[in-house]
């Protein structure tokens, strides 16, 4: 983002937006700019800092960045138990769409195929709370990190069940 201060007040006379590799004079930008009373910068981002300066033509942000904290065993077993249910309901939807379950909760399909749907629904459930108990097992994020889901790969197949 372009940027033309006031010099004496710091007041924003102009800004505008930029686009990389683009490097624009101030007068193109804004065609009244007078460098004795005005200063031109660009920031990297397409925003201003709240505080900045402006040095070598670059605006600079003058509040330090604060380092984040890091992160604790609880954060990290929350943010791997939300990875690995994305995951399952991902890989589930594509192995069987939404529909599909709807379609077998009405009655639509027929019993092998409703059942075939049934199990590999199950097949994820079972290794999501596998994972589950994997994390809340786990004793630090490494512990966390290493463990590797196994969700199915194809529609479980069902055995005809004898009556």
């Amino acid at each position: 983002m372009y940027l033309i201060i006031d010099k004496k007040t710091k007041a924003i006379l102009h800004m505008s937006n930029s686009f990389p590799g683009e490097n624009k004079k101030p007068e193109e930008i804004f065609p009244s700019y007078d460098p004795a009373t005005m200063e031109f910068g660009r920031a990297p981002e397409q925003h201003i800092p709240v505080q900045f300066t402006i040095e070598n033509g670059m605006v600079k942000d003058l509040v330090p960045a604060v380092a984040a904290a890091p992160e604790t065993i609880a954060q990290a077993r929350a943010r791997v138990l939300r990875a690995f249910t994305d995951e399952s309901l991902s890989k589930r939807a594509a192995l069987i769409p939404d529909y599909q379950l709807g379609n077998a909760g009405l009655g639509i399909y027929d019993a092998a195929r409703t059942q075939a749907i049934k199990d590999t629904v199950q097949a994820f459930r079972d290794e999501v709370n596998r994972l589950e108990k994997a994390a809340a097992d786990a004793k630090s994020i490494q512990d966390l990190t290493a463990i590797k889901p196994a969700f199915p790969t194809a529609i479980v197949a069902t055995k005809p069940k004898s009556t």
